[in-house]
């Protein structure tokens, strides 16, 4: 099964594969960065139950790349949009949806959602005890 992390994970490998000499932050930006640099934020996951043990899971991605001029910006969310469609999670590919960016007060935003259906675990229920059953035959 699929958890949040390795979703997480695999948006930041892909990264870091694509991108090896830009650093990418994972949690929070430290004072006084460099650019350029990347910062993954994961907005909060939903999910939502389709049939039995059986649900939809939606991860959606805003990453913050930093660079001196928007010009950089543009060119950097051309080759995201090539490198981040698909990403590998758990042995296998995820394909992004919802692919889009924007340039905010000097940051580029590009946004990505990954969805999963997953599959609860079935719950052990308890076999049925022994049952002893007398019977009686009433002559009349």
């Amino acid at each position: 099964m699929v958890i949040v992390n390795d979703v997480r994970e695999a948006v930041i490998a892909a990264l870091n594969q694509h991108f090896p000499d830009i650093e990418i932050y994972g949690e929070e930006i430290k004072q006084g960065f460099e650019e350029p640099c990347f910062f993954v934020k994961l907005f909060p996951v939903a999910q939502d139950r389709e049939f039995g043990r059986r649900y939809k899971r939606y991860h959606s991605f805003d990453i913050h790349y930093f660079a001196a001029t928007n010009e950089d910006m543009h060119v950097m969310a051309e080759r995201l949009y090539e490198h981040m469609e698909y990403i590998k999670v758990s042995g296998g590919t995820a394909r992004g949806k919802k692919l889009r960016h924007e340039i905010v007060d000097g940051v580029l935003h590009f946004f990505v959602d990954y969805d999963f259906h997953i599959i609860r675990e079935k719950q052990p229920y308890p076999k049925m005890q022994e049952l002893e059953q007398e019977g009686y035959i009433k002559h009349g």
